[in-house]
C-alpha cells in the first residue's frame, strides 16, 4: 500500500460543534493511525468532510475525490466513512484499490441523513478492491451490527474481525487510547 486515505464518521452536532472537542479528522484513532502508516512510508490523506453530523454524499464526494486513489491505495472508513467507501466503490465500477478497512460500519437504516445511505451495495466490489476487512465490536450498537450483518451478507468474502470492549471505536466510549494496533497489523500484512 503506497498511499491511504482515511475518512472520519458521523458525530453528533453539537460534539462537532463543541470548541472543547476535536474534528472528526483529528479524533480517536485517525491521527494515530496516520502516523504509523506515514511512518511506514505510506501517503495519508484524513480529510475534513463538510457537515459531517448530517453527511450528503455528493459534498463528502467532491472532497473524497480530491484525493489520489488507485490499485496501490488503502481505504479505511469508520463509521459512516465505511458508509461512504462503499458506496462510491458500489459506483465507481473501473477504480481498483488495494484494501479497504471498514471500521463500526454504519448504514442509515432509518433514513434520517437523506440519501447518505441510499444506494444499491454492489456485492462485485470485491473484484476491484484486493482485500475488505470489516472491524466492529461486539459491543457496539444494534444498527452497527445490523450493518456489518447486511456488508457480510452482500460480500460473503470480506473477512470479518470481532473485537470487544471497543465500543464504536471512540475515545471515551470504550476504546481508552487513540492506538488501534490491530486496524494497523491489518493494513500492514
Amino acid at each position: 500500500m503506497k498511499n491511504a486515505v482515511i475518512l472520519h464518521g458521523k458525530p453528533t452536532r453539537e460534539r462537532y460543534e463543541n470548541p472543547l472537542e476535536p474534528k472528526p479528522h483529528e479524533a480517536n484513532w485517525l491521527p494515530w493511525l496516520g502516523r504509523q502508516l506515514g511512518a511506514r512510508g505510506v501517503a495519508v490523506s484524513i480529510p475534513a468532510f463538510p457537515r459531517p453530523y448530517f453527511p450528503v454524499y455528493e459534498d463528502w464526494k467532491k472532497v473524497f475525490e480530491t484525493n489520489h486513489v488507485d490499485e496501490s491505495t488503502g481505504l479505511i472508513g469508520h463509521s459512516a466513512g465505511a458508509e461512504f467507501i462503499l458506496r462510491w466503490l458500489s459506483e465507481s465500477k473501473t477504480t481498483t484499490v488495494e484494501q479497504v478497512a471498514l471500521v463500526a460500519p454504519y448504514h442509515d437504516f432509518d433514513r434520517k441523513y437523506g440519501e447518505f445511505s441510499q444506494y444499491e451495495l454492489d456485492g462485485d466490489i470485491i473484484k476491484h478492491v484486493g482485500r475488505i476487512t470489516i472491524i466492529h465490536s461486539l459491543d457496539d450498537d444494534a444498527p452497527i451490527q445490523a450493518s456489518v450483518e447486511r456488508i457480510a451478507t452482500a460480500i460473503p468474502e470480506a473477512q470479518i474481525i470481532q473485537l470487544v470492549g471497543y465500543g464504536h471505536f471512540r475515545i471515551g466510549h470504550n476504546m481508552q487510547s487513540e492506538d488501534f494496533p490491530v486496524l494497523l497489523d491489518l493494513l500492514a500484512a
